[in-house]
């Protein structure tokens, strides 16, 4: 299987507290720093899924910009569709709670405004002849919008956060599936509720929905199925790249022809492994 992902790639800086966090207050705990963002994330868990993969994304300048193409290399994730770009290395800051939830992030994606409508009419005959793409919402509007218009192949999205989600209303009816967390889901539809988010979604053009519900598993539904895939288990670990994962496992689930339950199903294993080898 080959997939064409398009997205967002920086260095992650997490904060993990001791004890309970307290905010406006200095928190004794780990910070730790690893290549990151959504489209690197799920670049990253498809190729150690077994799939041939390209990562078109921006990247930035200095010594760190040289160490997640490193990265990108020793892990076998293709840039040659890439673009390199003078501006600072994207990056993101994170801090989770004593349970392993964020707390509050910030991030600095500015590169990616270069990856423009003409980068991808560029790339776009490879792009199409993958087997499927994915994109994040980091992308410029205009971007997003071209690539709802003129991709071929099945066309994954996630949302990325709340607010980047919104980009994406304009080419729902493109996508073969989505891939929202609750907050997600509901500045996208402006419903409350996973099963009415997803029909609002599925009302706007979308052939799949998968809302990922953290430890209560992820909401599918389609035109012909719906319902509820129970998270696998974990202990109290960081949760950060979990979604990313999910939207890695569903995505080749999509690719083999497998139903919405059966793309939940693999969505949820894999977000499981995936934190499992992160921990160590």
């Amino acid at each position: 299987m080959t997939v064409t992902v398009i997205g967002g790639m920086n260095m992650d800086l997490l904060g993990v507290p001791e004890g309970t966090l307290l905010f406006r207050d200095s928190n004794p705990g780990k910070i730790l720093m690893r290549p990151g963002g959504v489209g690197r994330n799920i670049a990253s868990r498809l190729k150690a899924l077994g799939a041939q993969v390209q990562l078109l994304t921006a990247l930035g300048s200095g010594r760190q910009a040289e160490l997640l193409a490193s990265y990108c290399k020793g892990e076998g994730i293709g840039l040659a569709l890439s673009i390199q770009t003078d501006l600072p290395c994207p990056t993101y800051l994170c801090i989770h709670d004593e349970k392993g939830d964020m707390a509050a992030a910030v991030n600095d994606m500015s590169a990616m405004e270069r990856v423009t409508p003409e980068i991808i009419a560029q790339r776009l005959d490879a792009i199409n002849r993958s087997d499927a793409c994915v994109v994040d919402a980091n992308l410029p509007p205009e971007t997003l919008e071209f690539i709802g218009l003129n991709v071929t192949c099945p066309l994954v999205a996630d949302p990325v956060s709340a607010i980047k989600g919104q980009r994406l209303r304009p080419i729902l009816r493109h996508l073969t599936a989505i891939k929202p967390n609750q907050l997600e889901a509901t500045a996208l539809t402006g419903e409350n509720h996973a099963e009415r988010a997803a029909e609002a979604l599925l009302r706007a053009g979308v052939k799949n929905v998968f809302i990922s519900m953290g430890a209560e598993g992820v909401y599918y539904a389609s035109r012909e199925e719906k319902g509820v895939m129970p998270a696998v288990k974990l202990p109290a670990i960081p949760l950060t790249g979990a979604g990313d994962a999910l939207c890695a496992g569903l995505t080749l689930a999509l690719i083999a022809g497998k139903s919405p339950r059966e793309c939940a199903r693999a969505g949820c294993q894999a977000a499981h492994d995936a934190l499992l080898a992160a921990r160590g």
